[in-house]
């Protein structure tokens, strides 16, 4: 109760404090959000959205759905006000079913009090959420929250059917819950010989995938792409420092899960053995359905490359050395150490969980590589739940984890402010390295050299207060 009364002061305080000057108070994305929930069944119907952000409008063109039916006039005022209606009621959902996933768990008390330190005392919840009250992750991580407590349960037609919100808002969510769901199943006697080393194919094919990614743009004298993903004039030795760092971390991290994945082969005739067509039929025809509706209603105004973003993934980690899992450290504070420390236990709790949550893990995986850390923040819930279990062996005391929740709230940085004079001068010239470094440094792609030192540092003696702590209280 209360780290509770906690969350909720320090959250409404985000909310009356600092709002980005960018658009009006919207932000960059958001501008696209607060003209949905302004002018939705006008756009709609006449020049659509484009076909990327159509699957983005949730639950913004509910706002003009409401403000239209009880004849509200959309005013900046009314539309900020309503923003903080639904961050709060989005919080209040997630508390509800955050507790009673815990409950399900039937963690220790400790476990449960880090856990929840670490899904809600960070950057993001503290001081993204309502500086930048205008966006999607918030709630796509909610529905995801929902979805997963009630496949949890087995309770499975309501799983399926919150998951559908996730088409609106991020899809990724969607597509993750249903591979929980048609994969949950363990596979038959004769399908466990057939597996992959998943450590060691990780450890080897995701630095690989970035290094052929950067030889790949030279050969192809894409030189000014490469810097485009990077923000940084492109400089070999550097890149070869990068490379040589995240390989060595990868192996670091990887060589410590012994854990098999299946072959694809394996899912292929387990799809069939298990009927799990059934399950995809089930799904297929309302998706199939909402997505054709929503893209009769989208147009070509914004271009969006699925290529470029799997590049750009694979490319963000060799900006700078470490960057990567220094970005994750200064947007999530703890959390990644925890996952890095124990994730032996950690991974053995994932990949022996189902077939389903191996998969979903490796898609968890591609988006945690990207140094831009809130990608993974709708998919948070799928890694809390294996990494408290991994938690609850250790024996932490109340005061080793009051100590840990201290530290998380001293990395979460919301108490410096970002609004400082020459600020939004500094933003709207979108000078990624000047003082508006005080918010790209949460971005990791727009990290500068001089923030990734001071993170780097700061990484680097949390991680050894925390190394000291979970090793010496294990079992």
């Amino acid at each position: 109760m209360l780290l509770v009364l906690v969350l909720l002061f320090l959250f409404t305080l985000s909310f009356v404090g600092e709002k980005t000057p960018l658009n009006n108070g919207a932000g960059y994305d958001g501008a696209f959000y607060y003209q949905v929930a302004q002018n939705f069944t006008e756009d709609f119907w006449t020049t659509g959205y484009d076909r990327f952000r159509v699957f983005r409008i949730f639950p913004f063109f509910l706002i003009n759905l409401f403000f239209n039916l009880f004849n509200i006039e959309p005013s900046h005022a009314n539309l900020m006000h309503s923003m903080y209606v639904l961050h709060f009621g989005n919080l209040a959902i997630q508390l509800f079913f955050f507790f009673k996933l815990i409950k399900l768990c039937a963690w220790k008390q400790t476990t449960s009090a880090l856990v929840f330190g670490c899904f809600f005392f960070n950057h993001f919840v503290l001081k993204n959420c309502g500086y930048e009250i205008f966006q999607t992750d918030a709630f796509a991580n909610t529905i995801f929250l929902v979805s997963y407590y009630y496949l949890q349960r087995q309770k499975f037609l309501q799983a399926i059917a919150i998951s559908f919100l996730g088409i609106l808002t991020w899809p990724t969510v969607t597509y993750i819950i249903w591979l929980l769901y048609i994969f949950k199943d363990p596979f038959s006697e004769n399908a466990r010989d057939l597996k992959f080393h998943t450590g060691k194919i990780l450890a080897v094919a995701l630095p690989l995938l970035s290094i052929g990614a950067v030889a790949t743009l030279y050969l192809l004298h894409k030189q000014p792409l490469l810097e485009s993903m990077l923000f940084i004039p492109a400089s070999k030795p550097l890149l070869f420092v990068s490379a040589i760092a995240w390989s060595a971390f990868l192996y670091i991290i990887f060589r410590n899960c012994d854990c098999h994945i299946y072959t694809p082969f394996t899912y292929a005739h387990e799809f069939v053995r298990q009927s799990a067509w059934k399950k995809l039929a089930l799904i297929a025809i309302p998706f199939i359905a909402i997505n054709l509706y929503l893209r009769a209603h989208a147009n070509d105004e914004f271009y969006f490359s699925e290529v470029a973003f799997v590049l750009q993934v694979f490319l963000r980690p060799l900006k700078y050395p470490f960057i990567t899992p220094v970005a994750h450290i200064c947007y999530f504070g703890i959390l990644p150490l925890l996952v890095i420390f124990l994730f032996r236990d950690f991974s053995k709790n994932i990949f022996n969980r189902s077939p389903g949550y191996a998969l979903a893990f490796l898609a968890f995986i591609f988006f945690a590589i990207d140094s831009e850390a809130r990608h993974v923040i709708p998919l948070l819930p799928l890694i809390l739940v294996p990494l408290g279990d991994a938690l609850d062996k250790t024996n932490l005391s109340a005061k080793t984890v009051a100590a840990l929740l201290a530290l998380q709230m001293a990395l979460n940085h919301f108490y410096i402010p970002l609004n400082v004079e020459g600020f939004a001068d500094s933003l709207v010239k979108n000078d990624y390295y000047g003082i508006s470094q005080r918010y790209f440094m949460n971005f990791g792609p727009w990290m500068s050299i001089h923030s990734l030192a001071i993170w780097a540092g700061i990484s680097l003696v949390t991680g050894f207060l925390i190394y000291q702590i979970v090793q010496k209280r294990k079992f």
